[in-house]
């Protein structure tokens, strides 16, 4: 009898420590998915700043060449002066865009230890439950916005390294080549037909048998009449080879 008792104390004693664990475990997985919507939206900004900074230089190097043609030319003092303000312009735009980028690279990288942190207290507090299943791998309906544009994907994860193809309603086809890494996808789509097109970045997000991806994208070739950036989600129906 006695040791009935202490055996149903044990449990008692485990379940309790269990219950009071849930609440943060929660807690942890509510944070860190607020810190990989925060992380996505600072890589997309550090994607915008990187384009904005390379047009800049684009037109400091154009300035810079035409000066020098304009001043072997003989062109006049104030249109010279003229010259010198517009580089001066695009010298300054230059200059924030790269200070810029250096604060959202450091703000990536805090945030990034962050969550490297909260992913190890989670595997902690559950055991380390899953922490080696491979949910990338595998066939997924993908839904990519603006026009509710469909398709499949077939993935497979090496490691960190996703490879896989595409098949996109209106005939579209190609691969998909990324990394996963701490429950975040970067996947360019590079196209049959137009090569490179698209960046997507996204987080992986499990749910019980739910497992889908989901995030945003940004064009790398800009067209007429064609979308630049979206957002896309995918289901995954089920794992390759099944």
């Amino acid at each position: 009898m006695k040791r009935f008792t202490v055996f149903i104390l044990g449990l008692v004693a485990t379940a309790g420590v269990a219950f009071a664990a849930t609440p943060v475990i929660q807690m942890l997985q509510h944070d860190l998915e607020i810190q990989r919507t925060l992380q996505d939206e600072e890589l997309a900004q550090l994607q915008r700043v990187e384009t904005k900074f390379t047009d800049a230089l684009t037109r400091v190097r154009r300035g810079l060449a035409d000066f020098l043609h304009a001043q072997v030319e003989g062109e006049d003092t104030e249109s010279l002066r003229r010259r010198d303000e517009d580089i001066r312009l695009a010298e300054g735009q230059l200059l924030m865009d790269l200070m810029e980028m250096q604060q959202l690279r450091q703000s990536t990288i805090g945030r990034e230890s962050l969550m490297a942190t909260t992913r190890a207290e989670l595997r902690r507090l559950t055991g380390g439950r899953d922490r080696d299943r491979d949910f990338i791998s595998g066939v997924w309906e993908v839904v990519m916005e603006p026009g509710g544009h469909t398709g499949l994907m077939t993935l497979t994860l090496d490691g960190t390294l996703i490879q896989g193809t595409y098949d996109l309603d209106g005939g579209w086809t190609g691969s998909m080549r990324g990394t996963l890494v701490g429950g975040r996808v970067r996947m360019e789509r590079i196209d049959s037909q137009m090569g490179f097109v698209a960046i997507f970045y996204g987080a992986l997000r499990v749910e019980g048998d739910n497992i889908r991806l989901e995030g945003k994208w940004e064009a790398t070739q800009l067209a007429t009449g064609m979308p630049s950036a979206g957002g896309w989600v995918a289901a995954r129906l089920g794992e390759e080879g099944e």
